[in-house]
């Protein structure tokens, strides 16, 4: 079996905490959601491939209009003439997350190259999401950034784990891509297509999405149909996703008691995907990609006063050229309102 887990750098999530909150300080809508969310492909069932996320994201909403004091100058510059921020008649929310992935190859004993799979891939990345929506139309942009190979750290971080635990340890390191700084600018958009009651208390809506981002990450564009059943459904419309797990809520807490359960399906022409491609400027190993992809993914969420749970397990097609089986990977993400 085998279990991975992040170990950010910590000087460098200090400052990425930083470039982040410099905007709160005198901010009247402070954060108010933290959220942990935990990837890992053995809790579906396998072990290779995508093998494991961690990520941590905090969120506050609550407002109006993006401003100096509720998100960053810097992104408040970049956004204050874009459709997310002059939108009118919507309410506004802003989340920041800090993730470390990691992705192998499916027999981490083996120390030579697997020709015909991916790299080894370690990733260590912030993101930041600008929230714009209403009763019917959600709307998010938002910009990754980070680095791809060993100053990600991902290698130290899945050998200190295996070690810790007792676990081997991984082999083929040695054959992960380059260093390289990546970006991803994200565009996706939410509609409730219908919600309707079932009894006093359950009720269930559908809801369609579109997407599309591009960078030297990942460029794709794609569409997709989700089905939600539960109870007071429209607080966390504008957090609904093809991965919940992925998606930190700034209204969890908000609404009191609420509960969900969830299946959501997605269709994407991925352009280019640097964990399957390999670095755009150096050498390094890579096989073919598909550029014609599917995930889908299916769950539950609990919500009680404070806390937000999500369990969700995922099942993609095939990202490259014969690859031996689908991608599938298991969820945990725990929000705390404070």
């Amino acid at each position: 079996m085998k279990i991975s887990a992040i170990l950010c750098y910590p000087i460098l999530c200090i400052l990425i905490l930083a470039v982040s909150l410099n905007a709160h300080g005198e901010s009247p809508h402070p954060i108010t959601i933290a959220t942990l969310t935990i990837e890992n492909d053995i809790i579906a069932g396998t072990d290779g491939g995508y093998t494991n996320g961690l990520a941590f994201a905090w969120a506050h909403a609550g407002f109006e209009d993006f401003d100096n004091l509720n998100i960053p100058k810097w992104m408040h510059f970049l956004s204050e003439d874009l459709y997310i921020s002059t939108m009118a008649n919507k309410r506004r929310a802003v989340s920041y997350q800090v993730a470390q992935l990691m992705q192998t190859s499916s027999d981490i004993l083996v120390e030579e190259l697997t020709e015909d799979e991916p790299p080894y891939v370690g990733l260590l990345i912030w993101k930041g999401t600008l929230y714009a929506f209403d009763d019917q139309i959600a709307d998010r942009l938002s910009i990754a950034l980070g680095v791809v190979g060993p100053a990600s750290g991902a290698e130290q971080s899945q050998k200190f784990v295996h070690e810790l635990v007792g676990n081997d340890e991984p082999m083929g390191w040695s054959h992960q891509i380059e260093n390289e700084l990546v970006f991803r600018i994200g565009a996706e958009r939410y509609w409730n297509l219908l919600r309707m009651p079932i009894t006093n208390d359950v009720e269930f809506d559908i809801i369609g999405n579109a997407l599309v981002g591009v960078g030297n990450l990942k460029s794709d564009v794609g569409g997709g149909l989700g089905l939600r059943i539960g109870n007071n459904l429209a607080a966390s419309f504008a957090t609904a996703s093809t991965l919940p797990g992925r998606e930190v809520n700034p209204l969890a807490g908000m609404s009191g008691k609420a509960w969900y359960v969830f299946i959501h399906a997605t269709g994407l022409y991925v352009a280019n995907s640097i964990s399957i491609e390999g670095n755009s400027i150096a050498s390094s190993h890579s096989v073919t990609l598909k550029h014609q992809q599917a995930i889908g993914s299916f769950g539950f969420a609990i919500n009680r006063g404070d806390w937000g749970f999500v369990m969700s397990v995922a099942r993609g097609t095939d990202k490259y050229e014969n690859q031996p089986e689908d991608i599938k990977f298991g969820s945990f993400s725990f929000s705390y309102r404070y």
